[in-house]
């Protein structure tokens, strides 16, 4: 059983390994595929060392970026004859390339994606199948679907988690009846709902077009309170004006809706941008910031952890019961902000009462949210929360509950000068955390080359450390498949 734990353990660390650096390769990056580059563009990058198959830490990989920055197919089919780059790889959200064309509309690619073995009878993490994400994501031709439906889609019982079919999920984006008469020309019902009896109104209510919703009614089809739980929601790309909730409340519908996992209105419109308004609407209408959802999550959380706007955040703080009320995880607004949010944010909530003190379920305090907040494109709003903390007094270099010190938390983040920031902190290089790893055994599980271990030998790290398992972070570096993929030496470990 032992020997299973450390292996996932390693297994999970070489993945987060695999992506620490994604940064560094140039076709992980959206410019280079907006370039629309060509074969010999591409080929000339690999042989400056970029990887055509490595995923980001999102999963992303140089396929999905050249699809959906609508690179050439030619370029897309070069791509795809890389090692590590099969039709059938998972992708962001366990989705294939098929689903990705689909998503774009490019029927080219996916007719040569099937040619190649691409299977049709996948579904992704969220539930959707090919056509099912191409409605999703409002995909108006309809050619797309015929493709789909010509190699196996069944639009009856294909649904997704919610139960939702194709024509549900189309409404959102049908400004014409286009595509909902589409999909009804193909058996689907008008007056369908999903498992949790949402009808193609609620979901036409994403996107608030009113003439759309006047004209389903027209037709029959009903609603019910959610309407307003999924005008909230909007769009990735979209929000609501108040025109369409003040529409929706004439048709009787609550503002006070709450959600099937327990969530306002508002967990979802204070996330977005240029919302006060709307917030102080739903604020007059009676719906509480302090409402928890299922994971004890409550509106006021997440503006912290997403809204920037000192506005917004100020609209809601009168209205805060508890400035230190916790969800389920046992985070409250203050450790969300700092791992997400601005140093603006975090100085107001702690000016409010925020308790710096406070640590979550895992037993973490607000200066590990502070680590993970660390990418170097941000390193100039990391120090200034830092900062920020070291006035209140904080101890910054105490160790976590789980043993892990600001040595163990720099490493994870594979970068060197964030190990330089923890220098200044008079931290013991070779304490072990729970797990019996110190900084340096860390290092060797996930580091790209020797710079990290490097570092913190000079820095007075132990080689002769064992873990738990008596494992040296020479017996850790040889397993680990990137410093062999590299071939860096790693002698000096001993």
């Amino acid at each position: 059983m032992t020997i299973n734990i450390k292996q996932l353990f390693i297994a999970s660390v070489m993945f987060a390994s695999v992506t620490l650096h994604a940064q560094q390769n140039v076709f992980l990056e959206r410019s280079f595929w907006k370039t629309n580059p060509d074969i010999t563009k591409i080929k000339s990058e690999i042989q400056k060392g970029g990887n055509p198959s490595q995923l980001n830490s999102n999963a992303f990989d140089p396929v999905v970026f050249a699809i959906t920055e609508q690179a050439s197919n030619d370029a897309i089919k070069f791509l795809l004859s890389q090692d590590g780059n099969d039709v059938n790889k998972l992708t962001h959200d366990g989705r294939t390339y098929l689903f990705w064309a689909a998503y774009k509309g490019n029927i080219e690619l996916m007719e040569y994606l099937l040619s190649k073995g691409a299977k049709t009878d996948l579904k992704d993490d969220k539930g959707y199948t090919v056509l099912n994400f191409a409605a999703a994501s409002g995909q108006a031709n309809t050619k797309v679907y015929d493709l789909c439906l010509k190699n196996g889609a069944n639009l009856k019982k294909d649904l997704d988690h919610e139960g939702a079919n194709a024509l549900l999920l189309i409404a959102a984006y049908d400004k014409d009846f286009t595509l909902i008469d589409y999909f009804t020309t193909k058996g689907l019902d008008l007056k369908s709902t999903d498992a949790n009896g949402n009808t193609a109104f609620n979901y036409a209510a994403r996107t608030g077009n009113i003439t759309t919703l006047k004209a389903l009614l027209k037709k029959g089809v009903k609603f019910n309170d959610n309407a307003m739980i999924f005008a909230s929601q909007g769009t990735r790309s979209t929000a609501n004006t108040l025109d369409v909730y003040q529409f929706l409340e004439e048709l009787k519908i609550k503002p006070t809706a709450i959600g099937k996992n327990g969530e306002t209105v508002l967990h979802a419109i204070v996330r977005k941008d240029k919302q006060g308004e709307i917030i102080k609407y739903f604020l007059s209408k009676g719906v509480d910031v302090n409402q928890p959802d299922k994971e004890g999550t409550t509106a006021f959380m997440n503006a912290a952890a997403s809204n920037s706007d000192v506005e917004v955040i100020n609209i809601l703080l009168p209205m805060v019961k508890d400035i230190n009320q916790a969800n389920k995880k046992g985070q409250a607004a203050l450790a969300l902000a700092v791992r997400y949010n601005s140093p603006e944010v975090v100085r107001i909530l702690l000016n409010k009462g925020a308790d710096v003190k406070a640590v979550d379920a895992a037993g973490d305090n607000v200066v590990a949210y502070l680590m993970q907040s660390y990418t170097p494109q941000k390193a100039e709003m990391f120090q200034a929360k830092l900062k920020t903390l070291e006035q209140t007094g904080i101890n910054v270099a105490a160790p976590q509950k789980n043993g892990n010190t600001l040595y163990h938390m720099a490493v994870a983040k594979n970068d060197i000068s964030l190990i330089k920031l923890v220098e200044s902190y008079n931290v013991d290089i070779n304490s072990k955390n729970k797990e019996g790893m110190t900084a340096l055994h860390k290092a060797a599980l996930i580091a790209q080359d020797d710079t990290i271990l490097k570092h913190l030998i000079n820095l007075g790290a132990k080689k002769s450390a064992v873990t738990e398992f008596k494992e040296t972070a020479f017996d850790l570096a040889s397993e680990n498949e990137a410093l062999t993929k590299n071939k860096v030496a790693i002698d000096f470990l001993k």
